[in-house]
């Protein structure tokens, strides 16, 4: 196989993927049309309503517990409210994927989010999240003449029309490093454009951002929570002040609700408790004129947080139950996709409760397609909500229309280039499949071993457990294979302690946290985590310093950046008593002042400086200036201190375990006792194949899409938000250990021996990693074929599916080709 036909095989790979994800994510299909009241009916909706106005508010990653526990929430005047019945509390079940664009479309037209919306979340360009054909509670108050008013996250703007809103002020929702200015600017619009004009709008939409921020980048428990908690309540107080004041013109509701939860981390997306637990708030003067929820009256707020086990405070709904709320207690018909129930405690300000819940049942029986005629005179208001409930089961969990015929094409597309790639690794090593050599059989049986774990749920959620017991094997490789003496068995001894402290470092999978991890004992004690980083980084100055003198000090330069900007970046958004007064006096020193225009500043002065080194040197080595032997190490050490700009300041330490790590491996392969460079060729990608997985999990990622690191995808983005650029920074942030092992083989596969044919070399070893991913992604698609119908299969298989694209994209391609083909096109 040559050059051009890996190439060839790797597109089709990736096309069959594509295609495959395309099948199995299809766009939902909604209902065309909107809904109308029935002309049979002889009820005026319009002037029954109970009320006149809504301020619907939506705090980004509002958890449950943020409302209404004790020991977390500063809300104090929502818990005032709950306590006199002004306000009435609920915990909302969000659905997973549980990101914003998902959970607005469920918010506002009542239907269940399809999972191919997690992947338009980010691409929110795309024509098809355009919802102004689309039923809405937002479509329901144009065609009923109501002005709306909009301030905040811009994904509203790319779901509905510019020309629904009479006013509009967007902020971008993705740029996670701005705590204050992306909730001020809605803030700033309330005086002039909502309170001096109250009788010039009917609906004001308003959706702040900077808790779902502080989250992302600090966690739940962040020193920054508190004040976001006092903020935002109060933007309530003011706004129910003037709803008090007004209050002789009409009857306004302010909504207010969390578009999701958040888990541990901090993150969202996939279906923990805490990222599906999202509060929600009903306010009006009205409302205590009504009996309170009866979960609510029997507890006082806050909550004691061990009464909200699981994020489950008073009583729990459906999210998607806000849209015919909404619907009914503004006189307008329940939108056509809906499959919300009206929440039962608003049955008692409604004029004819039994006609609503009747209206809302048959909507529910006619989405279901019953074709025969429903019959409720007999029924009481309970059996009734029991019926419905059922109903509304079924239509949550209803499967989606597969595209069996593109699935197919997809699936027999990669299944032949799985058998390609398999014939390709077994005649390149020189054997039949009825003899393959050791290295071949162990990327087979890793690759299989992955690939039947696919088919358990379980195994999916914790598969680092799997590539620990795969690295514990293949550590005790050096007792078989060399004759042991000092030197190898202090080596192996190193290797496994290095291996074992990887383990130890940060908790990894979907089931189980630890406490008494690496990563949580340095964040506890931040002397030691510093001076640890500190350690890290003059290890880097003193690798480059066997180099030559040119490389000595751009390395220098290039760790100096990255130092400075990592202590800055976490005295700006941490906490400065946690650097050592040392660091500290060194920024003074420098007369750097750490904010955040000047973080950005110096991270753009890093990548430049970076991207000007990196083409100088492979320049310099192309026309033989500099010495070609110390190129790979130099290019290794660059990429290295780029990585570390990339990770979180708990993980820094975790590089120097690396670089231990890596020079005992180095050794083995040095001193390895095979006589096929093609067996060797195999085995140093399969070391690196299984310590990117390993060293992948133990940095904390896990199969879920709630643990993607966006914390660090924009160093150096201002407010002008870039796809690209924060696609390309959080794909590094995020594979930033795989990255630094997949050069692992370089310095073993490419020697200084110029009969070496380096282009054959590179094919050679992109193989193994190549099998694996066929065969892999072979039953990874088999077992979300066949179970497609899974309790999990949204939840567990889709996500996972989407990280093999991740993989095989980020990994496979842009990773595994570009650096190293630039390496060997430099040293030929």
């Amino acid at each position: 196989m040559n050059l051009k036909q890996l190439m060839c095989l790797s597109c089709a790979q990736l096309f069959a993927i594509l295609l495959f994800i395309f099948a199995f994510f299809p766009r939902k299909i909604v209902l065309p049309g909107i809904s109308h009241q029935d002309p049979d009916q002889d009820r005026d909706l319009q002037h029954e309503r109970p009320f006149q106005k809504l301020v619907f508010v939506v705090i980004d990653a509002l958890r449950s517990d943020f409302l209404f526990d004790s020991g977390i929430s500063h809300f104090n005047n929502v818990h005032q409210w709950l306590n006199t019945g002004e306000a009435w509390g609920y915990t909302s079940f969000a659905n997973p994927p549980t990101v914003t664009l998902p959970r607005l479309k469920s918010i506002t037209t009542g239907s269940t989010p399809s999972f191919i919306d997690l992947l338009l979340n980010v691409a929110q360009d795309v024509d098809s999240n355009d919802l102004s054909e689309h039923d809405s509670w937002l479509q329901q108050f144009i065609q009923h003449n109501n002005t709306i008013r909009f301030m905040g996250d811009d994904t509203w703007l790319k779901l509905f029309p510019h020309e629904w809103f009479d006013f509009t002020d967007p902020t971008h929702s993705f740029f996670v490093s701005d705590f204050t200015q992306v909730d001020n600017n809605v803030t700033r619009n309330l005086p002039e454009k909502l309170f001096q004009k109250w009788a010039q709008w009917d609906v004001a939409i308003l959706h702040y951002l900077g808790l779902d921020h502080i989250g992302h980048k600090d966690g739940p428990n962040s020193k920054f929570m508190s004040t976001k908690h006092q903020e935002m309540d109060s933007i309530l107080k003011t706004i129910y002040d003037q709803v008090l004041e007004h209050k002789s013109d009409d009857d306004t509701l302010i909504c207010v609700l969390g578009d999701h939860g958040m888990n541990e981390l901090g993150n969202h997306g996939g279906s923990s408790a805490g990222e599906t637990s999202a509060g929600l708030l009903f306010l009006s003067p009205k409302l205590s004129q009504f009996a309170k929820p009866a979960s609510q009256a029997e507890n006082a707020l806050p909550i004691n947080g061990t009464l909200g086990g699981d994020f489950q405070y008073l009583e729990t709904v459906q999210q998607i139950d806000i849209v015919p709320t909404i619907a009914a207690l503004f006189g307008m018909p329940i939108p056509m996709n809906s499959v919300g129930i009206i929440i039962p405690d608003f049955l008692q300000l409604l004029p004819n409760k039994l006609a609503s819940m009747k209206e809302n049942f048959m909507h529910l029986w006619r989405l279901s397609d019953h074709q025969e005629e429903a019959v409720l005179d007999d029924l009481a208001i309970s059996d009734i909500y029991s019926k419905m409930y059922d109903i509304q089961e079924t239509l949550t969990k209803s499967a989606t229309n597969y595209n069996y015929p593109l699935l197919s094409l997809a699936f027999v597309s990669f299944l032949i280039t799985t058998i390609i790639a398999t014939y390709q690794l077994q005649r390149h090593s020189g054997h039949t499949f009825c003899k393959l050599r050791t290295s071949s059989l162990s990327v087979l049986l890793v690759s299989i071993i992955l690939g039947v774990s696919t088919f358990a749920s379980s195994f999916i959620e914790e598969e680092h457990q799997l590539w620990w017991w795969i690295v514990t094997a293949f550590s005790a490789v050096p007792l078989f294979v060399y004759k042991l003496n000092a030197s190898v068995i202090t080596r192996w001894f190193i290797l496994l302690a290095c291996v074992r402290l990887i383990k130890f470092w940060n908790n990894s999978g979907q089931k189980f946290i630890h406490t008494n991890v690496m990563s949580n004992i340095l964040s506890q004690n931040p002397y030691w985590k510093w001076s640890l980083n500190l350690l890290t980084f003059l290890t880097l100055i003193m690798a480059s310093a066997r180099s030559q003198l040119l490389h000595f000090i751009m390395s220098t330069i290039l760790v100096g950046l990255c130092f400075i900007y990592k202590i800055s970046w976490e005295i700006v958004n941490g906490d400065q008593a946690e650097i050592p007064l040392f660091m500290q006096d060194l920024l003074t020193k420098i007369d750097f002042v750490p904010s955040e225009s000047n973080l950005i500043t110096l991270a753009r002065v890093f990548f430049q400086a970076w991207a000007i080194v990196v083409i100088s040197r492979l320049v310099l080595t192309k026309l033989k200036v500099l010495d070609q032997r110390y190129l790979i190490r130099d290019m290794k050490l660059y990429v290295t201190i780029l990585l570390i700009l990339q990770t979180s300041s708990q993980n820094i330490g975790q590089f120097l375990v690396f670089q231990i790590l890596q020079s005992q491996i180095c050794y083995f392969f040095k001193n390895f006792p095979i006589s096929s460079s093609t067996n060797k060729i195999y085995l140093s990608n399969l070391v690196s194949l299984i310590l990117q997985n390993f060293s992948f999990f133990q940095f904390g990622g896990t199969n879920s899409i709630s643990t993607i690191d966006l914390g660090n995808a924009y160093h150096g983005v201002s407010s002008d938000y870039n796809i690209a650029v924060v696609g390309l920074l959080m794909s590094i942030a995020n594979f930033a250990p795989a990255i630094y092992w997949s050069m692992l083989p370089w310095s073993i596969n490419y020697g200084p021996s110029p009969s070496q044919n380096k282009l054959q070399t590179f094919v050679k070893s992109k193989l193994p990693t190549f099998t694996y991913h066929c065969i892999f992604g072979t039953c990874l698609m088999t077992a979300c074929i066949l179970l497609r119908f899974h309790l999990f299969i949204w939840s567990v298989f889709s996500p996972k599916l989407c990280y093999f694209l991740g993989w095989n994209l980020a990994m496979g391609l842009l990773n595994g080709w570009i650096p190293e083909l630039t390496v060997i096109l430099a040293l030929d």
